[in-house]
């Protein structure tokens, strides 16, 4: 289940499980970490300097579990896995095409409850020569390699054994007692491996908040180097929310997103709920309508972030967190309320921008984007404005980027923000 530690299904890819008694003298040690836990039998020692990987190494065995694989392939192609096993390397380098197991003898199964065996062990049949593997020159069946490959609901793995050795003609034989041993070693590491959640949210505080308010999610992961972590809301994905992460990466605190954006539909009569277009019933309080600036592209608007409970998740490259429920409280009544700004998304300075909403004056409103500022915006009905983009200017929600948040001031005070952002030419 995700956001729960929880074992994966691992699929071990080798030739035979055999079960060696140990000597009383020999003590299995345990390991964990952040991402992996596991019992590793004596004779092995254990790399983890380069998180999230970990490397079990046995004379020239070498057994390389990634638990967070991000891959440039099609999963499931043993070319991608293959970079860093140079006993596979050895063996397919020169293969032309998707790599698969195409090097490899077909050899019985064994199957338990939790995993799967096959081998990889050289085939020297003359299409296989053909298709570029290289064989021991003996011609006897020599093992090069497993590896297994799964997706959990927090990211996807590898598991992979290999042999540092880039002579076809170095590899185990088949059958032989030290591979033999190797393999059942693998097998019973294996069985007590987990797999642990990358990333995992223990709780939010507080639990129910107002847009525009900060809120603090804790747990652990929240720091995952190189993976472009970032909450989300669950059935709103496109928020755009800019987090400050502890150092020890057990806390990320994050702003409600004062408002969400939604499109203009291309058919009379329809309004966007939901990230869909639907016919627009009789009367929908609360669903407000975008209205269409042209007739080629869509507009987008910006509406206050409706209260109801969400979900909150930490997503990244490959990998994401359990959720967690928040509870977003409708914000106190004030004298100056925006309801509906467009466009909000892609604009460019000098491109005509319209608010609805409440308590503006007849003139000496403000509207401030960012640093930016444009005054004297004048409201003949006290319900609209209507003003010229300014160019950019401060520092935006999003390092990189030019957004912002707006909002209106006049002498009855200060409106809520609705998020703005320009056309970003790079």
């Amino acid at each position: 289940m995700r956001g729960k530690t929880a074992a994966f299904a691992i699929v071990v890819f080798a030739a035979i499980s055999v079960s060696f008694a140990q000597s009383p003298s020999a003590i299995s040690s345990n390991f964990e970490n952040q991402y992996v836990r596991m019992t590793i039998p004596p004779g092995w020692t254990v790399d983890s300097s380069k998180p999230p990987l970990v490397k079990l190494i046995h004379g020239n065995y070498i057994l390389t579990i990634d638990p967070i694989h991000t891959h440039s392939r099609a999963f499931g192609s043993l070319e991608d896995i293959a970079v860093g096993l140079p006993s596979v390397e050895a063996v397919m380098r020169e293969v032309d095409g998707p790599w698969m197991t195409s090097c490899a003898q077909p050899d019985r199964v064994i199957a338990t409850s939790r995993i799967r065996l096959w081998p990889l062990y050289t085939d020297d049949r003359k299409a296989n020569i053909d298709y570029g593997c290289k064989f021991p020159s003996d011609g006897k069946p020599a093992w090069f390699g497993s590896y297994s490959m799964g997706a959990g609901p927090e990211s996807e793995y590898i598991i992979a054994l290999a042999y540092d050795t880039n002579d076809v003609n170095a590899l185990p034989k088949k059958d032989s007692p030290e591979l033999r041993q190797v393999l059942s070693d693998v097998d019973r590491m294996m069985r007590t491996c987990e797999l642990k959640p990358p990333i995992v949210i223990s709780r939010i505080e507080p639990q129910t908040a107002a847009p525009g308010a900060m809120v603090t999610l804790y747990g652990s992961g929240l720091d995952l180097k190189n993976f472009n972590l970032e909450p989300r809301f669950v059935v709103l994905p496109d928020l755009e929310m800019a987090p400050t992460v502890a150092p020890d990466g057990r806390s990320m605190t994050l702003e409600i997103p004062p408002s969400r954006t939604i499109e203009s539909c291309d058919r009379p009569g329809y309004v966007y709920v939901d990230e869909n277009c639907v016919p627009a019933p009789p009367s929908h309080p609360g669903v407000v309508e975008c209205p269409r600036v042209n007739d080629r592209h869509p507009t987008f608007c910006g509406v206050p972030l409706p209260p109801g409970v969400y979900r909150i998740e930490v997503v990244g490259a490959m990998v994401r967190s359990n959720d967690v429920t928040l509870t977003v409280t409708a914000p106190k009544p004030a004298p100056v309320s925006i309801s509906l700004l467009y466009p909000n998304v892609g604009v460019l300075p000098g491109d005509t921008i319209r608010v609805s909403g409440t308590g503006f004056t007849a003139a000496g409103n403000t509207v401030t984007i960012g640093s930016a500022v444009v005054s004297n915006v004048p409201s003949p009905d006290g319900s609209t404005l209507e003003f010229e983009a300014p160019l950019p200017a401060g520092d935006g929600l999003v390092r990189g980027q030019y957004y912002f948040e707006a909002s209106v001031a006049n002498e009855k005070g200060k409106s809520n923000a609705i998020a703005f952002s320009y056309h970003n030419a790079n």
